[in-house]
């Protein structure tokens, strides 16, 4: 893959520095760059040189990455309702597209019409009909563990379930990041398992984030300062180990989180799930 720019190179060393020092309260909006495309539904912006994050209009800021190699470019989510989303992306890259989902919602997948083929982990094809009833082309699955070589740029994908049955991280090592859909950072995390998921996946990533130096995760509702880091990653883990311990107590809440009656909301951390479901 070609050298960042400059501007590039500077912002992710900021964005590393800012990290280390202020730990969860990241201010990370200069990460998101100039516009490159814009409509009533959807505004992309530059990340870096080979990267863009799309922001759509319709559900708090759901976000899309498009993430580019020498040969190849995967498209991380697709919004909710983004008319010709194919043609779009076809402005930014010269490179073929490849849809890749981190999870089956139709927030993330509702603008996958467009692309005759899209993948997804199988644990989510249980909420596929309700989510891509309209959908025509080809569901394939990608494995956890799996490396897609972009030409220059190695994306791999971890299975991160919790959110959903068949939420996906796909992580850039060389780069140091990752894009976490609605798994990790999107601040009110919403658990459709149960707290247990939650918290072994959270331990794997934290582990994962150490191991290979990933200093943040762009999640799937990027409002600007909300990157995921590797010490709320670990707060996440702790928080349900408590719960699930009966070491902290979770509170009522109004019960409109999609049936989540629970939450906890400390450290920057918000978790809401079901007292019926997510005690586990």
């Amino acid at each position: 893959m070609k050298a960042y720019s400059i501007l590039s190179v500077f912002l992710l060393a900021l964005m590393s520095y800012t990290v280390k020092a202020q730990g969860n309260d990241i201010n990370s909006r200069d990460l998101r760059g100039k516009v490159v495309y814009q409509d009533d539904e959807v505004v992309f912006r530059q990340l870096d040189e080979h990267t863009w994050i799309g922001n759509g209009h319709r559900v708090y800021n759901e976000s899309l990455y498009l993430v580019e190699g020498n040969n190849r470019a995967i498209l991380i989510d697709a919004g909710t309702y983004i008319p010709d989303l194919d043609k779009i992306v076809a402005k930014i890259t010269s490179m073929p597209v490849t849809m890749m989902l981190t999870h089956a919602h139709g927030d993330h997948a509702g603008g996958v019409g467009p692309f005759p083929e899209v993948y997804l982990n199988a644990g989510d094809m249980t909420i596929v009909p309700n989510n891509m009833r309209n959908y025509k082309g080809q569901i394939r699955y990608i494995n956890d563990g799996q490396v897609i070589d972009l030409g220059g740029r190695l994306i791999e994908v971890i299975f991160t379930p919790g959110h959903t049955a068949g939420s996906t991280t796909f992580f850039d090592k060389a780069n140091h990041y990752g894009f976490s859909g609605d798994a990790f950072g999107s601040t009110n995390l919403l658990v459709f398992t149960n707290l247990s998921t939650v918290m072994y996946t959270a331990e794997r990533v934290e582990n994962y984030m150490k191991r290979n130096d990933i200093r943040f995760l762009f999640p799937g509702h990027y409002s600007g300062d909300n990157l995921e880091t590797p010490q709320r990653v670990t707060d996440i883990k702790n928080i349900c180990r408590e719960i699930l311990d009966g070491e902290r107590k979770p509170i009522v809440s109004n019960g409109n989180n999609g049936g989540n009656d629970m939450m906890v909301d400390d450290k920057g951390v918000r978790i809401n799930f079901s007292s019926r479901t997510g005690m586990k």
